[in-house]
């Protein structure tokens, strides 16, 4: 009994061990289109979940604790009950451990207006990487791999690149058969502006700023505070290039929604000549958030 008591524990931890990349938590909210089976809503939520958190994304090896932890907000506006359609918008944000602390860093969050799918209740999701399959998957799979090469450049220099390709294929293959933000005609604040952004060599400074900030910068603030400080500070100076290539960068939103409050905290205390500098900066890349850098000023 205590062999295959050993077998099955030994098992149960090599399973463990070799986990999926993703922790990913889905909330669905469909109060605007309540109906008798809205039962359904629970299920599509593990069925998201299940697709997420139980595809392997990568070729690389993760432990439980170091899964990434994401969220996708659902919200569903109108439902076409006879032909299983639903439509609604979608915020993805993830976050990151800082080394030597407890805190978690917001990566990004990004505002999707146009989610469109397709949903039959118990019917798995497909996806294949080399052709389009539904816009329901390409969506979520587009998002893994955001989060992913998100992660992965904030760990090593441009060490995302394969995640961001993987992005970028599957809104090729979606701009035909998918809905609305695949293609560069959809508005300027999309799925394709943004892989398109990241992807493109002009705005090499974002991907730089990924990993200054966050490697060099919040992960080496416990240690040596002031070192941190000073790559963070010289990560969102470079963010003007960018600035000037593209005024109001959907790129550069998606950057500061996430970290425009951890942004004030940093460097509410930092010195004058630095928040001389910087404060001006931040407030002529992301004025939407002009009131909250002002804070940096006053120290408080």
């Amino acid at each position: 009994m205590n062999k295959y008591l050993g077998l099955f524990l030994f098992v149960l931890v090599a399973g463990f061990s070799n986990a999926q990349e993703l922790l990913a938590n889905v909330v669905i909210n469909h109060q605007q289109v309540q109906s008798s089976d809205d039962y359904i809503y629970e299920n599509m939520k593990k069925s998201f979940v299940e697709f997420l958190n139980n595809r392997k994304w990568t070729g690389d090896k993760y432990k439980l604790e170091e899964r990434i932890e994401c969220s996708f907000f659902i919200t569903i506006s109108s439902r076409n009950v006879s032909s299983n359609t639903f439509s609604g918008t979608l915020q993805v944000q993830s976050g990151r451990p800082i080394y030597g602390t407890n805190y978690k860093s917001t990566m990004f969050i990004v505002n999707d207006n146009n989610f469109d799918f397709t949903y039959v209740d118990q019917q798995p999701l497909d996806f294949n990487q080399n052709e389009f399959t539904s816009n329901l998957t390409s969506v979520l799979a587009y998002y893994a791999y955001l989060i992913l090469g998100m992660d992965y450049d904030s760990f090593g220099k441009e060490g995302g690149g394969k995640f961001f390709t993987k992005a970028f294929d599957i809104t090729t293959l979606a701009q035909n058969g998918g809905g609305i933000g695949w293609r560069s005609t959809d508005g300027s604040q999309n799925r394709y502006w943004l892989i398109e952004n990241i992807n493109n060599g002009a705005f090499k400074a974002f991907r730089d700023c990924l990993y200054k900030y966050h490697r060099e910068g919040l992960d080496v603030m416990q240690n040596n505070k002031k070192q941190g400080e000073n790559s963070i500070y010289k990560s969102l100076l470079a963010l003007e290039a960018i600035h000037k290539r593209q005024p109001s960068s959907y790129l550069l939103q998606v950057f500061f929604n996430a970290k425009s409050d951890e942004v004030v905290n940093i460097f509410k205390n930092a010195s004058d000549a630095q928040k001389q500098k910087l404060v001006p900066l931040l407030i002529k890349i992301d004025p939407g958030n002009t009131k909250k850098y002002n804070k940096i000023i006053k120290g408080s």
